[in-house]
């Protein structure tokens, strides 16, 4: 365990905040969530709705839920790209949000491909997809469009590869290998009733 992951831990406690430490707490493996149910149920086609925030091998990850929206971005049409806007499509209710942090810095991490999945417990559907980096009201994201598969119990995993940004020498072996954070959320109705327990801040 790192003295960072120490640290992040005591701040926790003393804050009364949950902590998961067990293996692969600081090991890039995914530990499994707590469950959290919420007091009413959440409806993430009309707000943002925080799905879970950990911290696995000294990166934060957070996922959120909120609205589908269209996005800005470059397209590829015939042999050349265009930035033009890519609408929601049909049956996309989700905008899924990631937010990989250095916990030192809290800087959002740039540079990196990332990806989403998650299994319908209930039905067994499976949805996955990576996340376009974006810019939007809450600064540098990670984010696409989903209609996720129905009501249920989701497993959802997170993954967040190399980051492909220069390092200084003092840092070249922080975030060397992919990190995997999974999360658990219910829907019923369409709306959250319950998400991950938070474990970093």
């Amino acid at each position: 365990m790192t003295k960072l992951t120490i640290v992040l831990i005591a701040l926790g406690l003393t804050a009364g905040m949950p902590v998961f430490v067990g293996p692969g707490a600081d090991a890039g493996e995914a530990p499994a969530p707590s469950t959290k149910v919420l007091e009413a149920p959440a409806d993430a086609t009309q707000k943002t709705i925080l799905v879970g925030r950990t911290l696995v091998d000294e990166m934060i990850i957070q996922l959120e839920l909120e609205p589908a929206k269209g996005m800005w971005m470059q397209m590829q049409m015939g042999t050349s790209s265009h930035w033009m806007e890519h609408a929601v499509g049909t049956g996309e209710l989700y905008h899924v949000e990631v937010k990989p942090i250095d916990p030192q810095s809290g800087t959002r991490i740039s540079y990196a491909d990332v990806g989403f999945e998650a299994t319908n417990a209930d039905n067994g559907e499976r949805v996955s997809g990576v996340l376009h980096p974006m810019w939007g009201g809450s600064g540098l994201h990670y984010a696409y469009n989903s209609g996720l598969a129905g009501d249920g119990v989701y497993d959802a995993t997170v993954t967040v590869e190399v980051p492909s940004f220069a390092r200084d020498l003092k840092h070249k072996d922080l975030w060397s290998a992919p990190v995997s954070a999974r999360f658990h959320f219910k829907l019923a109705g369409g709306k959250l009733v319950e998400v991950s327990e938070p474990t970093a801040d």
